[in-house]
């Protein structure tokens, strides 16, 4: 067991004042049977009322909002997890969700055949082969794919972020009948939020890392949401009146206590 202190913050500035601003944010760690929650706070923007409540993953989110004009949108999530080994065993899930080909991990012929995996091998085996291969075939490059690019995108320019391997190795466990999900949360260090994958082995599931070629996480991985890919569990997302451009900075520390 160990500990880990985590801290996500997020401005967001507007060019102008906005209005009617509504926000749903998922922003808070996991309660699973390798996450104890033993701290938690969050602090909004004053003027901003939220309500908490689930997501049809059973992700953990708040949503609200705030109507007078503004110019800034803040929010810290602090506190403190305990984490075991990492796994989640089945809790009813529709297997059939995490099957199939989703928005962003379509496949192409080019992309099955690179997705062949060894005959007879066990599930993690096959799991470690395609985290390995797609660590391999790509390079990380920041701001050469947008949180919209597809994993068939992502396979012809063999580069991206953690978003991106993610995507690719979720398209490839699926193209082999690996139930696989898109997860987002924090990992151990400073930066900003980190996805990475989850292969189910027939009994719970298990974490791999493929931006990192890290195959079945143990320890430095704090989760909060998951989906089919990113589109499902994004950490932010809203809408607001107004014609204004924004900016967003987004800081992350988790550190072991």
């Amino acid at each position: 067991m160990k500990r880990y202190l985590y801290n996500y913050q997020t401005i967001v500035e507007f060019s102008e004042p906005v209005t009617a601003h509504a926000v749903m944010l998922r922003c808070q760690p996991a309660a699973n049977a390798f996450q104890t929650i033993e701290q938690e706070h969050v602090i909004v923007s004053p003027g901003y009322w939220t309500n908490a409540g689930t997501d049809a993953f059973g992700n953990r989110i708040l949503f609200g909002g705030a109507s007078e004009p503004h110019t800034v949108f803040a929010y810290v999530s602090t506190g403190i997890v305990a984490t075991d080994t990492y796994f989640q065993k089945q809790r009813g899930e529709n297997m059939f969700l995490y099957s199939q080909p989703s928005q962003l991990t379509q496949l192409n012929e080019a992309m099955r055949k690179a997705a062949l995996t060894d005959d007879g091998a066990t599930t993690a085996e096959k799991a470690r082969q395609l985290c390995h291969r797609v660590y391999e075939m790509m390079a990380y490059e920041p701001e050469t794919t947008t949180v919209e690019t597809p994993a068939t995108e992502v396979f012809g320019r063999r580069c991206g972020v953690c978003q991106d391997y993610a995507h690719l190795m979720i398209a490839f466990c699926r193209a082999n009948g690996l139930p696989a999900r898109y997860v987002n949360g924090f990992l151990e260090g400073t930066g900003q939020t980190h996805a990475w994958v989850e292969v189910f082995d027939g009994y719970s599931w298990q974490g791999y890392d493929p931006t990192h070629d890290r195959q079945l996480l143990q320890q430095g991985y704090v989760k909060i949401a998951h989906g089919r890919d990113s589109t499902d569990c994004p950490v932010s997302r809203g809408m607001f009146r107004g014609q204004a451009i924004q900016q967003t900075q987004i800081s992350v520390t988790l550190q072991e206590l």
